[in-house]
């Protein structure tokens, strides 16, 4: 997956979609095969969307649970993102997001256990050749100390795309951001320093500046007048699905 490029003044971006509902730019015509139609449906504005329920795993002494990934498309091109993913047919994005820390982590808690929601996300990202957009709704896990991880529950993709899994601290993410390394949300050095003293109850926006410019620039519709059922599964199964689980994103 990778950050989409700024557009200039003047690009088409705000376009006519096509009669199939792509935005003709951003979406190609087999999108389906490197997204999964079956987590991910085309909005109103033309690019795949779906929900997803994250997870902020900070300890007290200021360290963040994350992984750090690669684009299938591009193994140079690679990010620390948090645990998350898609929320399934029957899930709420606490329960969604319990479940993909545990099958990410190994750290399982009754959904109950995470505070929030503490923040939300409007994300626009490139899986392959696709732009894809997200809205994820981020929650709190907050713990005394580092606890041991394991990676039992990736599935196959997650185990090409993932490259490690880990802790890192506020430094560590501050040098990390200095010397040009993605990091999704971007605001995950101050957030850890924030959260670790505990969450003081006011949601916050992580949207990053460039998703927000270019949603304005395609004229996509705010997330909360789009539809938020997860898509249902197909009834006859497609052509394999290259990028099965795409919001181990910037996610």
């Amino acid at each position: 997956m990778s950050a989409l490029p700024a557009t200039p003044p003047g690009s088409p971006t705000r376009a006519a979609l096509t009669p199939d509902g792509r935005h003709p730019a951003l979406v190609p015509p087999d999108w389906a095969r490197h997204v999964d139609p079956a987590e991910w449906r085309l909005g109103p504005d033309g690019l795949p969307f779906r929900r997803a329920g994250r997870v902020l795993v900070i300890t007290r002494a200021a360290e963040a649970l994350l992984l750090a990934g690669h684009d299938h498309a591009d193994s140079s091109h690679s990010w620390l993102f948090t645990p998350g993913g898609g929320i399934q047919p029957g899930e709420d994005a606490r329960t969604a997001a319990a479940r993909e820390l545990a099958e990410e982590s190994g750290i399982v808690v009754d959904p109950s256990a995470l505070e929030g929601p503490v923040a939300r996300r409007d994300a626009v990202f490139r899986f392959a050749s696709v732009a894809c957009r997200q809205d994820e709704t981020y929650f709190l896990l907050h713990l005394q100390e580092r606890v041991a991880l394991e990676n039992e529950g990736w599935t196959d993709l997650e185990r090409d795309v993932v490259d490690t899994i880990g802790w890192w601290t506020s430094a560590d993410l501050e040098a990390a951001a200095h010397a040009g390394r993605e990091i999704y949300p971007s605001a995950m050095p101050t957030l850890v320093r924030t959260l670790s003293r505990g969450w003081d109850g006011r949601g916050l926006d992580l949207t990053e500046s460039a998703d927000a410019e270019l949603v304005a620039q395609i004229g996509a519709a705010p997330l909360d007048h789009v539809d938020h059922q997860p898509p249902r599964p197909p009834a006859a199964p497609g052509p394999p699905a290259r990028g099965h689980r795409p919001a181990k994103d910037r996610s």
